[in-house]
Order: C-alpha cells, then sequence, then structure tokens
C-alpha cells in the first residue's frame, strides 16, 4: 500500500491574500510573485509589524541598506550606520520604531544594555 505524501501545513502552505485582494494558494506564491523571500516577508508581519502592503512593496537591502535620514536631518548610509552612530542595537531600534516610537526617542533613548551600571 503506498502512503500519501504529507505535506507540513506551515503559515508559508496557507491561501492567502495581497494587499489588492488577489488570491494567492499560498504565501510562498505570493512572495514569488512580489520578489520577496518568505521568511523576509513573515519577519516583517510578525516582528517589524508592517502592513501587507509594506511588508511585500518595500525594497530588500542588496547594497547595504537604503539611505535614511535621522531627527536631526543627518544623513546615513543605512539604517545599521545611523544606529552604531547612536549607539544603539539596530534591532532595537527597528522594535521601538515599529512600536510607535518615533525617531528621536528611539535613537536616542539608552537600552537597558547600554545604561551604565548604578543607573
Amino acid at each position: 500500500m503506498k502512503r500519501k505524501k504529507r505535506f507540513k501545513k506551515t503559515s508559508h502552505n496557507i491561501p492567502c491574500k495581497d494587499h489588492f485582494g488577489n488570491s494567492y494558494p499560498s504565501i510562498k506564491e505570493m512572495c514569488k510573485v512580489y520578489s520577496i523571500n518568505p521568511e523576509t516577508y513573515s519577519r516583517r508581519i510578525k516582528v517589524y509589524k508592517m502592513s501587507v502592503a509594506e511588508a511585500l512593496t518595500r525594497p530588500v537591502k542588496h547594497n547595504g541598506g537604503q539611505q535614511i535620514r535621522d531627527h536631526k536631518g543627518i544623513l546615513y548610509k543605512s539604517r545599521t550606520r545611523m544606529c552604531e552612530h547612536y549607539g544603539i542595537d539596530r534591532k532595537v531600534f527597528e522594535y521601538r520604531v515599529s512600536h510607535g516610537w518615533n525617531l528621536e526617542e528611539a535613537l536616542t533613548t539608552p537600552s537597558k544594555s547600554n545604561k551604565p551600571a548604578g543607573e
């Protein structure tokens, strides 16, 4: 007796819709249309709390990042470079911004690991 192959049902294998209402058999297929890695899409939705539209259409950094200005108007080559300048971990910065912090607060508020001992 032959056994049927069963596919593990992951979030990448369930039907979904994009921000235009187009239906796809899976997240993987939808991401293929938008030329984005399904893991990148999932991280953007779950971790960075992006909308479906932003998660699918925001350019993926292949060239070291997009230029960005800080709250003072200073231009940086990438978010990573800007965070390095302010001595803040980029993941901490991304978390803060995705949770409603403004740019200045996200960059200038010391993280718990950056605070001097005794504070």
